[in-house]
């Protein structure tokens, strides 16, 4: 840990329980998680605190319980790009694992006061060598992942600033949603912008342009989307 108000904490029942929903942890048997749980590593951390830097040595994957954390890496240019910003229930960090890596390739800094369980890498590398349901359990997660990188790219290369914000938002809430909908923004909207590749005066340009259009309602952080149908449409293909 980087920051020393990082607060190391016990693992209580409602962390316990989180994390038997985690996707990493979801096929295990009693016994099995309760070995895996030795290993965990929960920590409160604040704003802006970096959990690991790029070029670290891997030792932890991790599972988001609270808060944000934006995933970034150094540009050739200098500048932090953010490559995805975590929000609660995620787990990160583990591809590194899965492809075999030693080190992270990005840095995870917070976004806001976040509490985040770490789960030994060896030891659920060594877990993995011994459940099959484990192993096909990560198979579908990994597919998904790569299915959702493929669409990324699609997203980031193909389409403007109004297509990334709007596609953006709706992910924040349940596909069967067709009411009013509030969201609010885990992350500062510069890194939101960073986030989705545009600069962040254009994101705060596209955000007036559709609040004027009534489709959604802006207060800080808060955003309500007025009208879910219409916003689909914009990214309908």
């Amino acid at each position: 840990m980087k920051n020393t108000a990082v607060k190391r904490i016990e693992l209580n029942d409602f962390i316990l329980n989180t994390m038997r929903q985690c996707v990493l942890l979801q096929p295990l048997d009693t016994e099995d998680f309760d070995k895996i749980s030795q290993t965990f590593h929960a920590t409160q951390l604040p704003d802006n605190s970096t959990l690991f830097e790029q070029g670290d040595m891997l030792t932890y994957i991790y599972f988001l319980v609270s808060g944000g954390v934006k995933i970034q890496r150094l540009a050739p240019n200098g500048d932090d790009k953010v490559l995805e910003i975590i929000r609660p229930g995620q787990t990160f960090a583990e591809a590194v694992l899965f492809l075999g890596g030693s080190r992270y390739p990005v840095s995870a800094v917070t976004l806001s006061s976040s509490t985040v369980v770490g789960i030994n890498a060896k030891a659920y590398l060594k877990m993995l060598n011994t459940s099959n349901s484990l192993c096909i359990n990560l198979l579908g997660k990994l597919s998904q992942r790569l299915h959702w990188m493929v669409n990324e790219m699609d997203r980031l290369t193909l389409h403007n600033a109004t297509f990334r914000l709007v596609d953006y938002l709706l992910s924040h809430i349940p596909a069967d949603s067709n009411d009013r909908a509030d969201v609010t923004l885990v992350a500062p909207k510069h890194v939101v912008a960073s986030r989705l590749s545009i600069k962040p005066e254009t994101l705060s340009r596209t955000l007036k342009e559709l609040s004027k259009q009534g489709l959604i309602s802006l207060e800080g952080s808060e955003i309500e989307l007025l009208d879910i149908e219409k916003l689909r449409q914009l990214i309908s293909l």
